[in-house]
């Protein structure tokens, strides 16, 4: 935390490069720098997420149909289903369980039968940001799974890669959004503070990502910054400028052949 307030870049270089070389692993597996092109900011806007009035599981479905269009997947086979809400660890208003389990976010798996099974939390029908940054995620494990290689580092860092690859599909604002948050519940009863982390990667190195993945299509870091929280938008314009400094790097990503198959 406290090495956002030193000068030079909030990235070291071994994590720098390590970006850089999923983004390469990235694109060599997905078509190319000219199938990246056709990938777009995805932004948490009723534009881009039109609701239709639906509520529960069927309004985590509307969600997820309109991520996975965005991440062009749409006609990639796969069912959504939402797991066992989390337990209450609330005993009283001043007493709470310690180390009670808690649902992941999210979970993939690869069917026998071919697609793929995505599960959500229902607790993030509160929270369509955190929700989407889920389903991002998870997609992101369906579209790389079928990856001939690992990424960079090897299958033990799938789950930090599968975040970059998230961010890589256009949703690097809703990541960074959902890394951390802290706030005020009241359920009529009882009142307090809480605070919840979600993701392999931290705000720093989701930004990071997102830099990398807006200077190569060529997009002003100002598209970005209104959607951000506003603790985040002094980090992103610091690692931005770290990525427009590497000419070399980004030149070599336009220049990242397919992979053949």
């Amino acid at each position: 935390m406290f090495g956002l307030f030193r000068k030079g870049p909030l990235l070291d270089a071994e994590l720098t490069q390590w970006q850089f070389d999923c983004f390469e692993w990235l694109l060599q597996h997905t078509g190319g720098i000219e199938a990246f092109k056709q990938r777009r900011l995805i932004l948490p806007t009723p534009k881009f997420f039109p609701h239709n009035g639906s509520s529960g599981h069927a309004f985590a479905e509307m969600i997820f149909d309109q991520v996975r269009a965005y991440a062009g997947m749409s006609d990639w086979p796969c069912t959504l289903q939402w797991q066992e809400a989390d337990p209450n660890t609330m005993v009283s208003s001043q007493v709470f369980v310690q180390g009670a389990p808690h649902s992941p976010s999210g979970t993939f798996r690869a069917l026998k039968e071919g697609g793929a099974l995505i599960t959500y939390n229902p607790a993030q029908l509160r929270d369509p940001m955190s929700m989407v940054a889920t389903f991002a995620h998870e997609l992101a494990h369906y579209r790389t799974a079928g990856f001939p290689e690992p990424p960079p580092g090897g299958w033990e860092v799938w789950e930090p890669a599968t975040d970059l690859a998230a961010v890589f599909l256009g949703f690097g604002v809703f990541l960074a959004n959902s890394r951390f948050n802290f706030g005020h519940f009241n359920d009529g009863q009882n009142a307090g503070w809480q605070w919840r982390q979600q993701g392999y990667l931290s705000e720093v190195e989701v930004l990071h990502m997102h830099a990398i993945f807006s200077v190569l299509l060529g997009i002003d870091q100002r598209e970005t910054l209104p959607h951000l929280k506003s603790a985040l938008q002094g980090i992103f314009k610091r690692v931005y400028k770290d990525v427009l400094g590497k000419g070399d790097a980004i030149k070599a990503l336009q220049d990242v052949a397919v992979a053949s198959v």
